[in-house]
């Protein structure tokens, strides 16, 4: 009975860390990518949500599902979508193809501003008084 318990607990433990690496090589994958103006969505935010990709735009929200490297399907709209990196590997774009539309976007790369400009404010002067909102 101990070797059993002990058996089961070193496999929830090696399922729970190759859970834990396989989100941790996801993030590579996560941000905010910028399209062209003229594009079907100005963005895409991607995420990760219980250890899947997930995407959110203006058309709506889905599923990445890796199919090889740096390389996913996108079930919901019938498409695929191809992750673009530099010379140090790092993830800089993504080509997005669905539904007969063919995407070029840009990641945007996150800085104090850019976190700033995108959260709304949280202390605001009214009447000479401070509001917090």
């Amino acid at each position: 009975m101990k070797k059993i318990s002990f058996l089961l607990i070193a496999f929830i433990a090696i399922a729970t860390s190759i859970q834990a690496q396989d989100t941790l090589a996801l993030k590579e994958y996560t941000g905010k990518f910028i399209f062209p103006e003229g594009s079907i969505v100005s963005y895409v935010a991607v995420t990760v949500e219980k250890g899947k990709l997930s995407f959110s735009s203006s058309q709506g929200t889905g599923t990445l599902e890796k199919i090889a490297e740096d390389s996913f399907s996108i079930p919901e709209y019938q498409g695929t979508g191809k992750y673009i990196r530099n010379a140090d590997k790092k993830v800089t774009g993504v080509v997005i193809d669905v539904m007969g539309y063919h995407m070029v976007g840009t990641k945007q790369e996150i800085t104090s501003t850019t976190y700033l400009m995108d959260r709304q404010p949280i202390l605001k002067v009214k009447r000479k008084q401070f509001v917090i909102s």
